[in-house]
């Protein structure tokens, strides 16, 4: 049996309000504080329409991952590469860190997950982002552009830029900086050239 269109946007659309209603109770309850039934009220739709869309509260804390990190604004920036190694890892940073910011409470909920290292395989978005970048570095290495092992290269950019977005809510204001960002950056490479 085929679904018509409507009902398959129809289900899209309660998907979609279910995980907008989720990130809304996560972030003002926490992920231990969040019950089914209240993301459900929020979303307007009975429990049993959760667990149809999610099977349970574990793959939608997945689902609201997923949907918090498209790749595909990733390769949009991988696409606007002008092959300048410093322009490039900005271009690269400005968008991993303009992407974490807008996501940045949503990160800080899978981060307090009790059992993060359970969560780690499931968190699609981010691995393909960092197969993305690991392909990126693995090119450089090989023109000579830098050094190191590429996995490293790769853990450690991201890190920094993780680093830098969750640890705005320290500094003085949520303002994204190029100065801040062309410092990451000098700072990386200068370790790798």
């Amino acid at each position: 049996m085929q679904t018509s269109p409507r009902l398959s946007s129809s289900s899209e659309d309660t998907r979609t309000r279910i995980i907008a209603a989720a990130r809304a109770v996560y972030e003002q309850n926490g992920t231990r504080g969040t019950t089914t039934r209240e993301v459900a009220e929020r979303a307007g739709v009975n429990e049993a329409t959760l667990f149809r869309h999610f099977g349970n509260k574990h793959a939608l804390l997945v689902a609201m991952r997923e949907d918090a990190c498209p790749v595909a604004m990733f390769d949009n920036a991988i696409a606007t590469l002008s092959g300048d190694l410093r322009a490039d890892l900005l271009t690269i940073s400005q968008a991993l860190i303009d992407r974490m910011h807008a996501q940045r409470k949503m990160m800080c909920i899978s981060l307090a997950e009790e059992d993060t290292a359970a969560l780690v395989p499931e968190w699609r978005g981010p691995m393909e982002i960092k197969q993305r970048l690991e392909a990126f570095f693995a090119a450089q290495v090989r023109s000579g552009r830098i050094r190191g092992d590429v996995g490293r290269l790769t853990t450690y950019f991201m890190g920094m830029c993780v680093s830098y977005v969750i640890a705005r809510k320290l500094w003085e204001s949520y303002t994204i900086r190029p100065a801040d960002l062309e410092f990451m950056v000098d700072i990386f490479l200068n370790g790798v050239k």
